[in-house]
Formats: structure tokens, sequence, C-alpha cells
């Protein structure tokens, strides 16, 4: 029986995110406790989580600093 990751597919959302070669379109899975897993054509990129103010507090991804960067502000931007 498969365990529940408690990410909410049905609330995803898509960004464009502009990477060295080439810009794609990444899923973003919301869960109820302000944790974001970000998923590239079906691979698990990492994890973000995020306070009530919409500051990321954790990340567990290795993704460098530029493409993070993209990602704190796409979350921002969809949420405000």
């Amino acid at each position: 029986m498969r365990q529940q990751s408690g990410f909410l597919p049905e609330h995803q959302f898509h960004v464009l995110i502009n990477f060295k070669d080439d810009e794609r379109s990444l899923a973003v899975l919301p869960d109820e406790k302000g944790k974001f897993l970000v998923v590239d054509q079906g691979k698990i990129l990492g994890q973000l989580g995020f306070d009530k103010h919409l500051n990321c507090v954790s990340c567990h991804c290795e993704l460098d600093a530029a493409i993070l960067s993209q990602l704190n502000s796409e979350i921002k931007n969809h949420y405000s």
C-alpha cells in the first residue's frame, strides 16, 4: 500500500524557470504546512519550506542560487 506524502497534486501549479541552457516548466506541489515539492518531468528536484509570511526557511535540494531565487519569487507571486 502506498503511503501518502502530504503534498496536494490537485493544488499544483507550474512555473517557468530559466536554467543555464534552456527554459523549463516545473511543477510545484504544495502541502498544508508550507512545504513545496519541485518536480521536473517526473523527477523530484527538491523541497522548499516557507513560513506564513512566504519567507523561505528551508531548502532540501541541489539547485544553484539563481534557480532557487526564481523559484522563491514564483512561489511568492503565486500566493500574493
